[in-house]
């Protein structure tokens, strides 16, 4: 028998995502496409969408994906993804591994140049990295050289940044030393905050180094002009390495965070790649466009963080109660169109790895909802003195806003919880982020390669990604020896005991796993799906002759 009180719930929760999901469609009944290729086809001048304005184009400042995609343009790493995601080699045109795996010696292209026609070297190599562990850099990214010897000491300004691991042995010759054998180094390396910079301009101009007509690259394109919140406009670079092989003349990114106005865009002609889509609206998207619908696997976690540091969610139980009381798979079927999946770990399966389950993913609805208001009145916290706070989130489209806004509706109806939201401009919002200003707050984490590390990093102690400044000493024991140990079943056995520890500690609150999707022109040609959702500009090419 199900309780009345369990039934009025739901269906104030069913009728809050009803609400939500009525409240908005960007699609009308029939839609006007534009099917047939524009001058911007004849003109090889790809047109395509981000979700935000890249706060930097510094490939060793920027953390965000809409900044990567630009950045992926403009310059190019040792390594990089091919279309299908898989390693190829790119400024290094090879690479040795020493037997007991700890140091990595790379040749560079002898004839690879920058922008101004300058010799790309190998000290240009060694001065990207260290400027990134550099605490004077104050890079966000600085976790990512982690396994390179001696990173974390001078992030952590305990040693100069000329004992970083890493040395030019010659103009063409690279070699790192790592701390521990680590298998998947090569994929961090395609991660745009390890990508060389030009160390003769960025000592020249300083943080302008980056500014339209000053900045010096070394990828497939070179910056033309950049409009502040607005577009960003690359041009083919004759002194790339592999210019043959780029058959684009010129790409534009459009910063457009809006989906609803995204879709509206491409559906006008004026862009030919969109980064997403209005969720509500897929079944009509479907029908009518149709192969121009793209949607694949990919490796991202939605999240809310909390500040554990202090009240509210200094106490675990307020953080498990909230954890509990959200209906996921309500959530991902009624409301996301299966389009995600439910998440309840930090990491997405990937590669063979199988994040281990909490025990409550096995409870009913009822009984989650049970243990949440046990936890929340052992917090304090009643109808008479319920929680009241603010849920932070960054500007973006409606899909977003009425996520947040069925999640509120389930602390509500679950808890009594007041959950006010706060939208905040994507800039304020990353930089409170990073300076732990919110309790509670969206949070989103997409992996910079195929293994857990990419995640379990973001909470370790002086992770810059450790914006709840969660602190476990066990986690912290278990990230250790999983990055040490060159035993893959060891390593992955340490790695599932440290994310059941992140699960125990209710560290955040997972809410469901990203599946990118996109929406592509069909004379835009070479597109593959990959689960990194990285679609390098050099790889794609716009054709008359196409197939739907």
């Amino acid at each position: 028998m199900i309780p009345a009180v369990r039934v009025l719930c739901s269906a104030l929760v069913l009728s809050a995502l009803a609400l939500s999901g009525c409240s908005h469609s960007s699609a009308p009944a029939a839609l006007n496409v534009v099917e047939a290729p524009g001058p911007n086809v004849a003109e090889a001048h790809l047109r395509r969408q981000i979700d935000q304005a890249p706060r930097t184009l510094d490939p060793g400042l920027s953390v965000e994906v809409p900044a990567q995609r630009v950045i992926d343009d403009l310059f190019e790493g040792l390594v990089r993804l091919d279309p299908a995601g898989q390693l190829i080699p790119a400024l290094a045109s090879r690479w040795e591994i020493s037997a007991d795996q700890l140091q990595w010696t790379f040749q560079l292209r002898t004839d690879a140049r920058w922008s101004d026609d300058s010799p790309i070297t190998a000290h240009d190599v060694v001065f990207a990295w260290r400027r990134v562990v550099d605490p004077a850099t104050a890079s966000q990214a600085a976790q990512m050289l982690a396994p390179v010897r001696n990173a974390l000491q001078i992030a952590g300004g305990r040693l100069p940044p000329d004992q970083l691991g890493v040395q030019a042995t010659d103009a063409h010759t690279v070699v790192v030393q790592l701390v521990a054998p680590t298998g998947w180094f090569a994929y961090q390396l395609t991660n745009n905050s390890l990508y060389p910079v030009p160390e003769h301009v960025v000592r020249q101009h300083g943080a302008g180094w980056v500014k339209p007509g000053v900045m010096v690259s070394n990828g497939a394109f070179v910056l033309e002009e950049a409009r502040i919140n607005g577009a960003i406009h690359l041009v083919r670079n004759t002194r790339y390495r592999d210019a043959a092989a780029v058959k684009l003349q010129r790409v534009t990114y459009y910063p457009v965070s809006d989906r609803a106005a995204a879709a509206s865009r491409y559906l006008a002609g004026d862009v030919d790649v969109t980064d997403g889509f209005p969720i509500e609206d897929i079944e009509l998207l479907s029908q009518q466009l149709g192969s121009q619908l793209k949607l694949a696997p990919y490796l991202g976690t939605v999240m809310f963080g909390m500040n554990q540091t202090r009240p509210p969610f200094n106490s675990a139980a307020l953080r498990m109660a909230l954890t509990l009381a959200i209906d996921r798979d309500v959530l991902t079927t009624k409301l996301l169109h299966d389009l995600y999946l439910p998440a309840y770990t930090l990491v997405p399966a990937n590669g063979g790895y199988e994040p281990p389950l909490p025990e409550w993913v096995q409870w009913t609805a009822d009984q989650r909802h049970a243990r949440a208001r046990q936890l929340y009145a052992q917090a304090g916290y009643s109808a008479a003195h319920p929680l009241q706070v603010d849920l932070s989130y960054p500007t973006s489209g409606p899909d977003t806003r009425r996520v947040l806004e069925a999640l509120t509706a389930m602390w509500q109806v679950n808890l009594g919880a007041e959950v006010r939201l706060a939208n905040e401009e994507w800039r304020v919002h990353q930089q409170n982020r990073l300076l732990s200003v919110h309790a509670l707050f969206w949070n989103a984490w997409i992996g910079d390669y195929p293994d857990p590390q990419t995640f379990l990093d973001l909470y370790r102690v002086g992770s810059p990604q450790n914006h709840g400044k969660y602190n476990n000493a066990n986690y912290e024991r278990l990230i250790a020896f999983g990055s040490a140990t060159g035993d893959a079943q060891q390593r992955t056995q340490a790695w599932q005991q440290a994310e059941s520890q992140l699960n125990a500690d209710a560290a955040f609150i997972p809410v469901y796993y990203y599946q990118s999707r996109h929406l592509i022109r069909p004379w835009v040609q070479g597109w593959q799906g990959n689960i990194t959702d990285r679609h390098l500009s050099r790889d794609l090419w716009l054709s008359t002759q196409v197939s739907q």
